[in-house]
């Protein structure tokens, strides 16, 4: 299956509110994104790709805020903490999430993710906002390798409510940081006018 076939896939599943549905598809269009980028397959080029594109993930979860590091106390045996006791979020989506969904059917029942964006670690139960599987669908998205791909569907993203045809966007990376900053300033300009006509 495509990449951009995943992608359609992971959209789908997401307008269906199934994340984990949505997760199946997309942790295989970060596999195969991360194999073109790096010309190398394997667990270290997934998490490259996922920590590479944490800034860009994190801004479109949570609506402008962008994590470049993220690391948490959760625990999973396949996940070598750090000295403090935490681990990167990239090690829990390759280890916890892509492949309790390719060898064990499912991710652990200690990870959920919801509509809230929020994070939190309490008893080793981490939750998730679920519009961070849109992040990694925009990084698949924007990717220069994926230049060549495209979707059937005309699939929309809403980037702070202003709605970008996602196959204008295939590979366009530098065009999309651009874009996201002209919306982001013109926001500001906005907010900073509204300010001063209730004065």
């Amino acid at each position: 299956m495509s990449i951009s076939k995943r992608v359609s896939e992971a959209i789908e599943k997401m307008e269906a509110s199934d994340p984990e549905g949505a997760l199946f598809e997309i942790c295989a269009a970060i596999d195969a994104t991360a194999v073109k980028e790096f010309n190398k397959r394997g667990k270290d080029t997934y998490k490259k790709f996922v920590h590479q594109n944490l800034g860009l993930i994190t801004d479109i979860a949570f609506g402008g805020r962008q994590i470049l590091n993220l690391n948490l106390a959760y625990d999973h045996p396949e996940v070598k903490k750090s000295s403090d006791g935490t681990c990167s979020i990239q090690d829990i989506i390759y280890h916890a999430v892509r492949c309790g969904l390719y060898h064990k059917a499912g991710i652990p029942d200690n990870i959920k993710f919801v509509q809230e964006q929020l994070i939190t670690v309490k008893a080793n139960n981490l939750i998730l906002p679920s519009s961070l599987i849109y992040g990694f669908i925009v990084a698949i998205i924007i990717s220069p390798v994926n230049k060549n791909e495209s979707t059937l569907k005309d699939e929309i993203l809403n980037l702070y409510n202003f709605l970008i045809p996602i196959n204008k966007l295939w590979g366009r990376q530098e065009e999309f940081f651009w874009l996201k900053d002209l919306i982001t300033e013109a926001i500001r300009i906005q907010k900073k006018q509204e300010k001063t006509e209730e004065r």
